[in-house]
C-alpha cells in the first residue's frame, strides 16, 4: 500500500505559515494522516508552489503573516484555483468575518482530519 501512495495518489495539502515550527507541526499531522505535504513560508511562496502544483486538494493557512495574509490570499487562490478547498488559522480571536472556514489556534489532528473532510485519504 505503501508503494501506491507514493506513485501520486496522495492528496495534496498545501500549508501556509510563517512560523516555522507551526508549519512543521501541521506538516507532519497531515502526512500522519497520509497526505502529501507542500509548505511556504508566505502568501507568495503559497502562490509559487501553486503555480508549479496546481493538483493542490487544500490549502490550509495561517491569517496573519507578512506579505499576502492569509484571507489575501485565499482570495486569489478562490479566484485563480477554484477547486482548492480553503482553510484558515488563526491564534487570535478578533478575525474579522471570513468567507473560509477559520480553525483557531493551537489545534490538534482531530481538527485537521474534521477540516479535511471528503480530500482525506483512504484509511
Amino acid at each position: 500500500m505503501h508503494e501506491e501512495m507514493q506513485a501520486g495518489s496522495r492528496k495534496v495539502v498545501l500549508v501556509v505559515d510563517d512560523e516555522p515550527l507551526v508549519r512543521l507541526n501541521a506538516v507532519d499531522m497531515f502526512e500522519e494522516m497520509g497526505f502529501e505535504v507542500l509548505e511556504a513560508a508566505d502568501g507568495a511562496a503559497a502562490l509559487r508552489v501553486l503555480e508549479r502544483r496546481p493538483e493542490v486538494a487544500l490549502l490550509f493557512s495561517d491569517c496573519r503573516m507578512p506579505g499576502l495574509s492569509g484571507p489575501e490570499l485565499a482570495r486569489i487562490v478562490a479566484e485563480q484555483y477554484p477547486q482548492v478547498r480553503i482553510v484558515l488559522v488563526s491564534g487570535y480571536v478578533n478575525v474579522q468575518k471570513l468567507d473560509w472556514p477559520l480553525l483557531p489556534k493551537p489545534y490538534d489532528a482531530n481538527s485537521l482530519r474534521k477540516v479535511a473532510g471528503d480530500i482525506a485519504p483512504a484509511a
